[in-house]
């Protein structure tokens, strides 16, 4: 019995090669024009990566030597900062001193000390405020103790209850913040007696 595939010959047959055939082939060993251009290529990979390092290396130094100069320019701010308000304090002090030498050597009434001692206090005070220091007014208000320091009870009838109406020690801001509460007594309205319901 003839079979349909006799007149194929083993010439005519076209073997193709497996999945695996590209693996089990023989790597060809790269020629030397090859190994040189990887050589080339792997030199200049280790320079670049050299030079990025020195470049981090010296970012790192500048950040560093940044941080300590701010670190220093921070501790002089604190430690200066309030150099112009001790210069204005100087010229306070010194019309102090002169007010009581000349009182000493003139031998002035206690009235023309008393004169004198007012205007530097003035000019102290004008100093503060040149630099945000201000006291504000406690006699009168309602206590607030966000303000106010209740140091006493005064019972009074001449005031409402929980009104200041003595002040001990003024307060003062600093700017919009509070630098001292006022130290101050309060009102207290006497208690009203009741009357007592006579004896029967």
């Amino acid at each position: 019995m003839n079979s349909e595939f006799d007149d194929i010959r083993e010439e005519d047959i076209e073997v193709l090669p497996s999945e695996n055939a590209e693996k089990e082939r023989p790597k060809q060993k790269p020629s030397g024009e090859t190994v040189a251009d990887l050589s080339q290529a792997l030199e200049l990979k280790v320079k670049e990566a050299a030079e990025a390092n020195e470049k981090y290396l010296r970012t790192y130094a500048d950040f560093d030597n940044y941080r300590k100069r701010m670190q220093r320019d921070l501790a002089d701010f604190r430690k200066y900062a309030n150099e112009q308000l001790a210069q204005e304090l100087l010229s306070v002090v010194d019309h102090l001193g002169l007010a009581l030498k000349h009182s000493e050597e003139t031998g002035e009434t206690t009235e023309g000390l008393r004169q004198g001692v007012e205007l530097v206090y003035k000019q102290f005070r004008d100093t503060l405020e040149k630099f945000g220091v201000k006291p504000f007014n406690a006699g009168g208000e309602a206590f607030d103790p966000a303000l106010h320091e209740a140091v006493m009870q005064v019972t009074t009838s001449d005031a409402p209850t929980n009104t200041v109406v003595q002040v001990f020690q003024e307060g003062y801001r600093y700017y919009d913040k509070i630098l001292r509460h006022a130290k101050v007594g309060v009102a207290k309205n006497p208690a009203v007696e009741e009357p007592t319901p006579e004896n029967e």
